[in-house]
């Protein structure tokens, strides 16, 4: 009997060691390793590595352009990374990026997570509720609660679980949509999207960061699954 409580025991165990999440980092705080230009593999770009942070940078020398990853991510996982936008900065985080030369840009497959200036009062997405700083591109209207840091670090926070995205912005959560449902498939034939087929329907892609206007810088870049 000693021993049949030793092995459920360890079977327990080996269960629980299992289910444990697993942390990935997706930026060394190095270099560029496990990144690339989108459909431009090994071209140098204003992306680059300043004193530890992912940097996108406009007066930088190279071609400009978002950067992807690597990899394929696809099924459940959270992603967790920081923010710093300069002023008048536009940019973004995409997610279930499909890189096929018959798509110029990640944005016409992958949702945003939208990331702005929000002191930018000239800029086109300025005021718009759906396209602040933590929303659902064009989709869904932040709350009221939206936390933002003028000027410094913000914290991003996105969960894909079983075809359902949720957005965090500084531990609030500002959207979430379930990208199977018949409702998400009605805003995207209404929106300006409704032209690239392929938009929002891939379930396995690229994680992207967007290169749109002005300086920003990531850090703390991981995947949780």
């Amino acid at each position: 009997m000693k021993y049949l409580y030793i092995a459920v025991a360890a079977l327990l165990l080996a269960c629980a060691s299992e289910e444990q999440p697993v942390e990935i980092t997706l930026f060394n705080g190095e270099d560029l390793s496990g990144w690339h230009l989108y459909n431009e593999e090994k071209t140098p770009s204003i992306w680059s590595v300043e004193d530890g942070l992912l940097t996108c940078d406009p007066s930088n020398d190279g071609a400009f352009g978002d950067l992807v990853t690597d990899l394929t991510y696809e099924g459940d996982y959270i992603f967790q990374c920081s923010w710093r936008v300069d002023s008048a900065g536009n940019s973004g985080i995409f997610f279930h990026v499909l890189e096929t030369q018959s798509l110029a840009a990640p944005w016409m497959s992958g949702v945003e997570y939208q990331i702005l200036d929000h002191s930018d009062t000239t800029n086109h997405n300025y005021g718009d509720p759906t396209r602040m700083s933590g929303a659902l591109y064009g989709f869904q209207e932040l709350p009221d609660s939206l936390i933002y840091h003028q000027g410094d670090w913000n914290r991003t926070e996105v969960h894909m679980k079983g075809g359902v995205i949720t957005y965090f912005l500084n531990g609030v959560q500002t959207a979430q949509m379930d990208l199977n449902g018949e409702p998400w498939k009605a805003a995207v034939a209404a929106s300006r999207f409704q032209e690239y087929d392929a938009f929002g329907k891939p379930r396995n892609g690229r994680i992207g960061l967007q290169a749109w206007k002005g300086r920003v810088q990531f850090k703390d870049i991981t995947l949780r699954r």
